[in-house]
């Protein structure tokens, strides 16, 4: 895209995967500088590109950058951790069923009570992730409880 202010022309390198793109192809490019990313999904958006790039350096993906506020970082990065475990409740949905896992065990002696239920209760363990996922995300949208964080990130 190209945009001019007086005698100056910027040009901005679209970051988008094309119709047709190969899996192994998709978010190919370089990782952008945190200082150069706008918007009010900049925080998020490094985040994943510092994942795709080196998922491996978990040292550069908690490291916040030095203009990024450290809650702002901490925030976007908890919203990350919701979006890959609902990613990966979804892969267990054929696997994990009513009648493959009907209560939310840790062991034989140790059942999880669903405690987003007015009275904690058992669930399977499907609807007890789902459940669980539900409520993390209501309360990371919360205006009550993270305002601040949600017009800023």
């Amino acid at each position: 895209t190209q945009s001019t202010w007086g005698n100056c022309t910027a040009f901005r390198v679209m970051r988008r995967n094309r119709i047709g793109t190969k899996a192994a192809d998709l978010w190919a490019w370089d990782v952008e500088d945190s200082q150069g990313m706008q918007g009010p999904l900049a925080v998020q958006e490094y985040i994943q590109e510092l994942i795709r790039s080196d998922p491996s350096n978990v040292k550069r993906i908690v490291e916040p950058p030095p203009d990024v506020d450290v809650n702002i970082w901490q925030y976007e990065h908890l919203r990350q951790f919701i979006l890959e475990l609902n990613l990966l409740v979804t892969q267990l949905k054929g696997i994990c069923t009513t009648h493959s896992c009907p209560k939310m065990k840790a062991t034989e002696d140790c059942l999880y009570l669903c405690a987003t239920h007015k009275n904690a209760q058992e669930c399977c363990a499907m609807d007890y992730m789902i459940h669980n996922l539900d409520q993390a995300t209501s309360m990371l949208q919360n205006t009550k409880i993270f305002g601040c964080l949600l017009y800023t990130s």
